[in-house]
């Protein structure tokens, strides 16, 4: 009998232990939204101007969240021939999708194998979206971890603009963070960064 109960008793704290990452990600989902709906995210997005941010165009290029890759480097080294030296003119350099093919054979595309050319064209369009997140005053750390949370330019990020859809964005990047090591922004934060978003013109072109 008293071998029944130890088993019982194991198998909840074994169901309660598996239940508490989910448990926790609710409770993040919940706050992000009661935050959002409870009055304090109340100011005006016109009364808070983006500042935009910029990086040097090897900070961009240098994500240390993932395997660095000798292409990146290569293909900073290559911009850096005609001008472009820092995330702000990168995305004037790459905001059409002829221009990203410009850069991409910039960094021998035509010579490399089908791999790293897709490697290179991914590459360069995901910094050309964090270059633009950074127009709502985003640092790179920041515009890094919206782009894995769902928001891969400002287009995207203006379309979280409902407060309940402001939380459950605020939910994703809490546990990207997490899971990625990035520092997480307050929730005031990238509420401001989501209003900037939906008044700041879309420069990045996909199609």
């Amino acid at each position: 009998m008293t071998m029944q109960v130890t088993g019982t008793n194991s198998a909840a704290n074994w169901i309660q232990k598996t239940l508490a990452p989910i448990e926790k990600a609710g409770n993040q989902v919940n706050t992000a939204m009661y935050t959002a709906m409870g009055g304090t995210d109340t100011y005006q997005a016109n009364s808070i101007p983006a500042t935009p941010t910029k990086v040097p165009m090897y900070n961009l290029v240098n994500d240390t969240m993932r395997p660095p890759h000798p292409l990146d480097f290569k293909i900073a080294n290559r911009l850096s021939w005609v001008g472009i030296n820092d995330s702000e003119s990168f995305l004037k350099a790459a905001d059409t999708p002829f221009k990203r093919k410009m850069i991409s054979l910039l960094a021998g595309g035509l010579f490399l194998n089908k791999q790293d050319r897709q490697h290179v064209d991914y590459q360069i369009g995901a910094w050309a979206g964090q270059a633009d997140l950074m127009r709502t005053g985003a640092d790179l750390s920041t515009a890094r971890l919206m782009q894995v949370s769902g928001a891969g330019d400002v287009a995207m990020l203006s379309r979280y603009r409902n407060p309940i859809d402001k939380g459950v964005f605020y939910a994703a990047m809490s546990a990207n963070a997490l899971q990625y090591g990035y520092w997480m922004p307050s929730f005031s934060t990238v509420s401001q960064m989501v209003d900037r978003a939906s008044t700041t013109p879309p420069q990045v072109r996909w199609y």
